[in-house]
């Protein structure tokens, strides 16, 4: 590997075996290694990959086949083993889909790199993400984690780990850990992503948090938690939710977190979609476009990544 300052970082740590144990919120270790591939796929073109790295990091217990990681490797991504961060039973979240996400807050002490940007499996890079891979956002001693706003219950509240960037540090990492092991701190949190915004509280202020939305970034900047724009992490599920926010900022969006509905939960299909004026009202989870506009980008990723690993195994 050339030597890098960056890193892109995602990591596959659980999914069921069947399509039969899935359900609408719990997915497939398959799910999660398309996501990877068609995430890969949009990373490769949208970073420097002489001064970025692409690591994909795999839990121990998660399966990956032969086959699979050529096609994954064939996208750009490095595989690897996700470090461990052993959580306590009694603090292990209940929801089955976030019992081994705290393996995602390792990411941390990926010490190597000045910063990595830490992706999900759901999330897609849409457009050019060179300058944010620089780490010149961390101007300030305190900063350690730029990240977007959560749009939560419809209100802007937490900041969202689907696609967050990390000031890496070895330091910081056992700082972090060591919380999890403190009694006084430490709870059964929901997810990883609650854990870190109480580690890290800045955004559980919403007044601050409405100013951030409305661009008055004066106090954003003054804690751990540096303000990054929505371009970074735009959650899907505002485009119903929150549909006069999305349409006004859509179109500086890097970075696609598909949330309410995965991109591989959505109808498959790869022409643009129809125009707003013809998208139902209201837009509930019956209408197969509804939570799905952005799918299209999924598929085209996913095609073009299986595309490209044919071409590899020639």
């Amino acid at each position: 590997m050339e030597t890098a300052t960056s890193a892109v970082v995602c990591m596959l740590t659980a999914g069921v075996e069947s399509e039969k144990k899935a359900t609408r919120v719990v997915f497939t270790a398959r799910n999660y290694i398309e996501g990877a591939m068609a995430l890969g796929q949009s990373v490769n073109s949208n970073i420097d990959t002489s001064k970025t790295h692409m690591l994909l990091l795999v839990r121990e217990g998660f399966f990956l086949d032969p086959d699979d990681a050529r096609s994954l490797e064939a996208v750009g991504w490095i595989i690897g083993t996700a470090p461990d961060f052993h959580l306590p039973k009694q603090y292990i979240p209940r929801f089955p889909r976030y019992k081994t996400t705290y393996t995602k807050v390792t990411a941390i002490g990926l010490a190597e790199y000045e910063c990595a940007m830490l992706l999900d499996a759901d999330a897609l890079v849409v457009d050019d993400i060179r300058e944010l891979m620089k780490c010149k956002v961390f101007s300030q001693e305190q900063h350690r984690v730029a990240a977007t706003l959560d749009y939560f219950r419809h209100s802007w509240y937490y900041f969202n780990t689907g696609s967050i960037l990390w000031r890496t540090g070895v330091e910081e990492m056992n700082r972090v850990f060591q919380l999890s092991r403190d009694g006084k701190f430490m709870k059964r949190f929901s997810s990883d992503q609650e854990f870190l915004n109480h580690v890290y509280p800045d955004r559980m202020n919403k007044r601050l948090n409405n100013d951030i939305v409305a661009g008055k970034l004066d106090e954003a900047n003054n804690g751990a938690v540096v303000a990054l724009s929505w371009d970074y992490n735009a959650q899907t599920h505002v485009e119903v939710e929150n549909t006069n926010f999305w349409k006004r900022h859509r179109s500086a969006v890097k970075v696609l977190h598909f949330t309410e509905k995965k991109g591989w939960q959505c109808e498959e299909r790869y022409n643009d979609p129809i125009p707003w004026e013809e998208m139902p009202h209201p837009c509930d989870k019956k209408n197969a476009i509804c939570f799905c506009r952005e799918a299209h980008l999924y598929w085209r990723a996913f095609r073009d990544a299986k595309d490209r690993g044919k071409i590899i195994t020639v």
